[in-house]
């Protein structure tokens, strides 16, 4: 659940700092599950062949076109199957770190990077929570 500023603003009061914190975690985790799983789709040059995948790497669709079979190369299909599929994966791990850069405000290079902040953020934030009771 992702409340607006709202409801948040409503959420500090009732709850203290201690519950703006542990909102602030909550939303962070929510967000990053919630962009895990938005695919990026990848199409080859030709068309006839798309990748979707996640952040995490995971090809999620593969449509390949039957007009591909008329190309008797089957090395260029390889190369063009292999060249497709790791352009969905960049893709998408360079869509979601933006969208979770720009959301969480951790500006970073990758995936990975991301992660790791966000994981130290959220430490910190329970670290706060922890110290004020």
């Amino acid at each position: 659940m992702v409340l607006g500023d709202r409801e948040e603003s409503r959420w500090t009061m009732e709850t203290g700092h201690e519950g703006q914190h542990a909102y602030q975690a909550q939303r962070l985790r929510e967000l990053i599950e919630e962009v895990g799983r938005r695919p990026f789709v990848a199409t080859s040059p030709d068309g006839l062949i798309k990748v979707s995948a996640v952040a995490t790497g995971q090809v999620v669709d593969l449509e390949i076109s039957p007009r591909v079979y008329r190309n008797t190369n089957s090395k260029g299909l390889a190369r063009s199957i292999l060249d497709t599929l790791n352009s969905a994966i960049s893709g998408a791990s360079a869509m979601h770190v933006e969208n979770l850069s720009r959301a969480s405000g951790i500006k970073v290079d990758n995936f990975g990077q991301l992660f790791e902040n966000a994981t130290s953020l959220v430490a910190e934030l329970m670290d706060e929570v922890n110290d004020s009771k």
